[in-house]
């Protein structure tokens, strides 16, 4: 009888302790990883008057995944010019599904960060990977969410191969919008959002995110562009970005028709952002960079890297105007190595206030 009690007690403690391992797990997650980015975002203002604001910053994300296959993305900012022991300015969190790719989140923001992420996955109707050499059509519903600045917007995509010595086989995809319109002052504020992202042959991870909106009224009399330029791109623990110097013409062609600007707006009678530009622009490009980030990727996981921070910045930056800095187009070339004859070239690049390219037709690359 005392062996039958010892074995028994044995055994529950043996089955408590699976148990608590297991809970363990399921709570708190493994480790899948820590990826490091990059961040440039330039919010730009012409009209009566000139407005520029740059933002270079650092940040981490750690990836813990959970049991029942969802995973944390843990966000450590910092400013890159900062000591490595010095306190990072921001963290925050979100948790994606990868079953249904939807995203949770808490906080005021970032709840509605995830409820537009959420809606455009809802919408989509085909996967990125599944896509590769063609050209497709994908809109976004954003009419059940509260407070949304604009109800729908459509794309336009185009997705390749591309091959890279540093990572191999990888996809780009890219997302041209059709105007969509905001009121202000009585008056259409015409809205267009670009993106391309670079991400691996899985679509598991990204690489580089580089996106251009851009919001143009003459509600008050006059005309009014609102220019908000961003690029993310993954570097090592050191802040040294990937060698992407042969990802090759055709990437390159697909890079050009998002409109990057090739030097930065002249600063010749600088003023703050107008009002329209700060309560209805911002919140615009906020909501399409995470809108445009989704459909690119295709519901997956890592887009959300990239468009969350990005719209958070966002956030900051129509404050007092930075006129210093190159133009991102400079810097990615100057810093990832890249070589943009094509692009130049055929003219897909212009100067000054640039008009988003339009797509105009329905062929396939570029």
């Amino acid at each position: 009888m005392c062996v039958c009690r010892q074995s028994g007690l044995y055994f529950l403690v043996v089955a408590i302790a699976v148990v608590h391992t297991l809970c363990v797990n399921c709570v708190a997650g493994d480790i899948g990883g820590i990826d490091y980015f990059k961040m440039i975002s330039t919010v730009e203002y012409a009209g009566d008057g000139q407005f520029r604001n740059q933002v270079e910053t650092a940040y981490s994300v750690t990836k813990e995944v959970f049991a029942n296959d969802r995973v944390r993305y843990s966000f450590t900012t910092r400013d890159p010019d900062l000591e490595a022991d010095k306190k990072a300015s921001s963290d925050f969190s979100f948790v994606i599904d990868r079953g249904t790719g939807l995203m949770s989140a808490t906080g005021r923001d970032m709840a509605f960060f995830a409820q537009v992420h959420n809606e455009t996955v809802k919408s989509l109707s085909k996967v990125t990977r599944e896509y590769v050499g063609k050209t497709w059509k994908q809109s976004v519903n954003l009419s059940s969410v509260k407070n949304v600045p604009f109800d729908e917007v459509s794309f336009t995509l185009t997705a390749i191969d591309v091959t890279t010595a540093a990572v191999g086989e990888m996809i780009a995809v890219r997302a041209l919008s059709e105007p969509f319109f905001l009121t202000i002052n009585k008056g259409p504020l015409r809205c267009r959002i670009n993106t391309v992202f670079l991400f691996d042959v899985d679509v598991d991870n990204v690489y580089l995110s580089i996106t251009v909106f851009e919001a143009e009224t003459d509600a008050r009399g006059t005309k009014e562009v609102l220019r908000h330029e961003v690029a993310t791109y993954k570097t090592d623990a050191t802040g040294r970005p990937l060698d992407l110097s042969d990802v090759g013409k055709n990437f390159e062609a697909l890079v050009a028709r998002v409109g990057l600007r090739k030097d930065s707006l002249q600063i010749t009678k600088e003023s703050k952002l107008p009002n329209w530009a700060r309560s209805r622009g911002i919140p615009a490009a906020q909501v399409a960079n995470i809108c445009s980030a989704a459909v690119c990727e295709g519901a997956l996981n890592p887009a959300g890297m990239v468009s969350v921070p990005t719209a958070r910045l966002l956030a900051s930056q129509g404050g007092l105007g930075r006129a210093a800095g190159e133009s991102i187009l400079t810097r990615l070339v100057n810093g990832i190595g890249w070589n943009w004859p094509t692009a130049v070239g055929a003219g897909l690049i212009t100067w000054g206030v640039v008009e988003i390219a339009d797509d105009d037709d329905d062929r396939d690359y570029p």
